[in-house]
Protein backbone atom coordinates (compact mmCIF):
# COMPACT_ATOMS: atom_id res chain seq x y z
CA UNK A 1 0.00 0.00 0.00
CA UNK A 2 1.36 3.30 -0.98
CA UNK A 3 1.39 5.99 1.22
CA UNK A 4 0.72 10.15 0.12
CA UNK A 5 4.74 10.81 0.47
CA UNK A 6 5.72 8.12 -1.86
CA UNK A 7 2.90 8.37 -4.63
CA UNK A 8 4.50 12.19 -4.95
CA UNK A 9 8.07 10.72 -6.46
CA UNK A 10 6.28 9.41 -9.33
CA UNK A 11 4.75 12.70 -10.33
CA UNK A 12 6.80 14.20 -13.80
CA UNK A 13 7.74 10.12 -14.67
CA UNK A 14 5.20 10.01 -17.13
CA UNK A 15 6.39 13.03 -18.91
CA UNK A 16 9.94 12.07 -18.93
CA UNK A 17 8.68 8.75 -20.76
CA UNK A 18 7.15 10.24 -22.95
CA UNK A 19 9.62 13.00 -23.82
CA UNK A 20 12.34 10.49 -24.09
CA UNK A 21 10.19 8.39 -26.19
CA UNK A 22 9.93 11.42 -28.85
CA UNK A 23 13.62 12.45 -28.68
CA UNK A 24 13.90 8.42 -29.74
CA UNK A 25 11.65 8.70 -32.58
CA UNK A 26 12.64 11.83 -33.78
CA UNK A 27 16.22 10.78 -33.91
CA UNK A 28 15.60 7.25 -35.66
CA UNK A 29 13.36 9.40 -37.77
CA UNK A 30 16.42 11.75 -38.52
CA UNK A 31 18.59 8.95 -39.31
CA UNK A 32 16.15 6.89 -41.62
CA UNK A 33 16.04 10.14 -43.58
CA UNK A 34 19.72 10.95 -43.96
CA UNK A 35 19.94 6.98 -45.32
CA UNK A 36 17.07 7.72 -47.68
CA UNK A 37 19.17 10.43 -48.70
CA UNK A 38 22.35 8.74 -49.27
CA UNK A 39 20.89 6.10 -51.70
CA UNK A 40 19.04 9.26 -53.48
CA UNK A 41 22.66 10.56 -53.69
CA UNK A 42 24.05 7.00 -54.79
CA UNK A 43 21.06 6.53 -57.35
CA UNK A 44 22.16 10.31 -58.92
CA UNK A 45 25.47 9.65 -59.61
CA UNK A 46 24.82 6.74 -61.55
CA UNK A 47 22.29 9.15 -63.54
CA UNK A 48 25.65 11.11 -63.56
CA UNK A 49 27.57 8.53 -65.23
CA UNK A 50 25.34 7.47 -67.69
CA UNK A 51 24.66 11.21 -68.47
CA UNK A 52 28.73 11.15 -69.11
CA UNK A 53 29.13 7.54 -70.70
CA UNK A 54 26.40 8.82 -73.43
CA UNK A 55 27.80 12.03 -74.45
CA UNK A 56 31.30 9.81 -74.66
CA UNK A 57 29.75 8.16 -77.04
CA UNK A 58 28.20 10.43 -78.97
CA UNK A 59 31.31 11.28 -80.51
CA UNK A 60 34.10 9.87 -83.15
CA UNK A 61 37.26 10.84 -81.39
CA UNK A 62 38.79 8.99 -78.08
CA UNK A 63 40.57 12.39 -76.95
CA UNK A 64 36.94 14.57 -77.76
CA UNK A 65 34.90 11.52 -76.11
CA UNK A 66 36.70 11.26 -73.07
CA UNK A 67 36.59 15.10 -72.36
CA UNK A 68 32.90 15.07 -73.08
CA UNK A 69 32.41 12.61 -70.36
CA UNK A 70 34.44 14.76 -68.29
CA UNK A 71 32.59 17.50 -68.97
CA UNK A 72 28.99 16.52 -68.97
CA UNK A 73 29.59 14.88 -65.49
CA UNK A 74 30.85 18.27 -64.18
CA UNK A 75 28.17 20.08 -65.12
CA UNK A 76 25.37 17.40 -64.65
CA UNK A 77 26.76 16.49 -60.94
CA UNK A 78 26.78 20.46 -60.16
CA UNK A 79 23.08 20.69 -61.78
CA UNK A 80 22.42 17.82 -59.07
CA UNK A 81 23.50 19.68 -55.96
CA UNK A 82 25.94 17.01 -55.25
CA UNK A 83 29.07 18.55 -53.11
CA UNK A 84 32.10 16.23 -53.66
CA UNK A 85 35.75 16.66 -52.93
CA UNK A 86 38.24 14.85 -55.06
CA UNK A 87 36.14 14.57 -57.99
CA UNK A 88 37.49 12.53 -61.00
CA UNK A 89 36.48 11.05 -64.10
CA UNK A 90 37.34 7.81 -65.80
CA UNK A 91 36.56 7.36 -69.59
CA UNK A 92 36.89 4.17 -71.12
CA UNK A 93 37.00 4.79 -74.59
CA UNK A 94 39.04 2.13 -75.92
CA UNK A 95 36.18 0.53 -77.90
CA UNK A 96 35.11 3.70 -79.42
CA UNK A 97 33.28 2.83 -82.70
CA UNK A 98 30.66 1.83 -84.24
CA UNK A 99 28.92 -1.50 -82.07
CA UNK A 100 31.63 -1.08 -79.21
CA UNK A 101 30.82 0.77 -75.66
CA UNK A 102 32.09 3.12 -74.00
CA UNK A 103 32.46 2.94 -69.86
CA UNK A 104 32.52 5.97 -67.54
CA UNK A 105 33.13 5.67 -63.87
CA UNK A 106 33.25 8.71 -61.29
CA UNK A 107 34.44 8.87 -58.09
CA UNK A 108 34.06 11.59 -55.23
CA UNK A 109 34.17 11.87 -51.60
CA UNK A 110 31.29 13.85 -49.68
CA UNK A 111 30.62 15.35 -46.64
CA UNK A 112 27.87 13.46 -44.83
CA UNK A 113 26.82 16.85 -43.21
CA UNK A 114 26.08 18.42 -46.73
CA UNK A 115 24.27 15.21 -47.86
CA UNK A 116 21.68 14.41 -45.18
CA UNK A 117 21.97 18.01 -44.25
CA UNK A 118 22.12 17.40 -40.66
CA UNK A 119 25.09 18.16 -38.28
CA UNK A 120 26.80 14.28 -39.28
CA UNK A 121 30.73 14.17 -38.76
CA UNK A 122 32.94 12.38 -41.56
CA UNK A 123 32.65 11.76 -45.31
CA UNK A 124 31.53 9.09 -47.72
CA UNK A 125 33.17 7.57 -51.24
CA UNK A 126 31.06 7.56 -53.85
CA UNK A 127 31.13 5.76 -57.06
CA UNK A 128 29.46 4.70 -59.74
CA UNK A 129 29.96 3.18 -63.43
CA UNK A 130 27.86 3.55 -66.94
CA UNK A 131 28.54 1.66 -70.03
CA UNK A 132 26.78 3.12 -73.01
CA UNK A 133 26.81 1.21 -76.14
CA UNK A 134 28.32 3.20 -79.29
CA UNK A 135 25.36 3.06 -82.24
CA UNK A 136 26.41 1.22 -84.97
CA UNK A 137 25.07 3.06 -87.46
CA UNK A 138 27.28 6.46 -86.94
CA UNK A 139 29.05 7.99 -89.92
CA UNK A 140 32.72 7.57 -89.79
CA UNK A 141 34.54 5.39 -87.26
Amino acid sequence: MRTPERAGDLRGVLSLEFALVVVGVLGALMLLGAAWRLGQTRGEMRDVAAEAARAASLLQNPRSAAAAAEKTAQETLGRSGIRCSNFSVAADVSALRPGGSVAVEIRCISRLEDLTLLRMPGSVSLQATAVEVVDQRRGGT
